[in-house]
């Protein structure tokens, strides 16, 4: 009885070319604004999507501008 060698499993090329981080992030910021909302309510919400939009501008910004 011979034993071959075995391959280790190839993993699929759509999951290694996922952007990982950026989902990581989105999962982030929707958890983040859920916190808020369920225990500050819509002020709540106001209190971090203000200061996440003027960032994300920012960002924006840097990004274009250099």
């Amino acid at each position: 009885m011979t034993m071959t060698a075995t391959q280790p499993a190839q993993t699929p090329s759509f999951l290694r070319n996922e952007p990982w981080g950026i989902w990581a992030a989105v999962l982030f910021v929707i958890a983040t604004l859920i916190t808020a909302v369920v225990t500050m309510g819509l002020p709540g919400l106001v209190l971090v999507m203000v200061p996440a939009a003027l960032g994300m501008l920012l960002l924006l910004c840097f990004i274009v501008f250099g």
